[in-house]
């Protein structure tokens, strides 16, 4: 009887090991906030109060203002932009300042056509975000 209640116990414990474990897994995601828009938000603040527009026009630049946190100075990101599933634009940019900060990816104007714009976040072949809106 003693040796079930040890090898239950045992069990229990090795469960709760594991389950702890597999919860302490190593995020990559560190996008806090982004938002897509005809204008730039360098500012947190402002990014956070900013409204995501429902559509954009053919004629405008369109922003994709993105906010880091805990990325170290250097961290590289890279923003791709699809209309209509075909990848029209890549970038890799860097983080300039240390733990939080905003990156803002363009796409001109002039890559825009009507249908639908996908803007994706990429770090070491993860995804970390992925937005997507009409174009009229």
């Amino acid at each position: 009887m003693k040796k079930i209640k040890t090898v239950v116990l045992l069990f229990v414990v090795f469960s709760l090991l594991i389950t702890s474990l597999a919860g302490c897994g190593k995020s990559t995601n560190t996008v806090e906030t982004c938002v897509l828009s005809t204008e730039q938000y360098a500012e947190k603040t402002a990014l956070e109060s900013a409204v995501q527009p429902e559509y954009f026009e053919t004629s405008q630049d369109i922003y994709a203002s993105v906010h880091f946190i805990e990325s170290p100075l250097g961290m590289e990101y890279t923003g791709k932009w699809y209309i209509n599933g075909n990848e029209v634009k890549t970038e890799t940019k860097e983080m300039t300042t240390d733990k939080s900060g905003i990156i803002i990816f363009s796409l001109e104007a002039d890559k825009l056509t009507v249908g639908t714009v996908r803007f994706e976040i990429v770090y070491s072949d993860d995804i970390l975000f992925t937005k997507e809106l009409t174009v009229q």
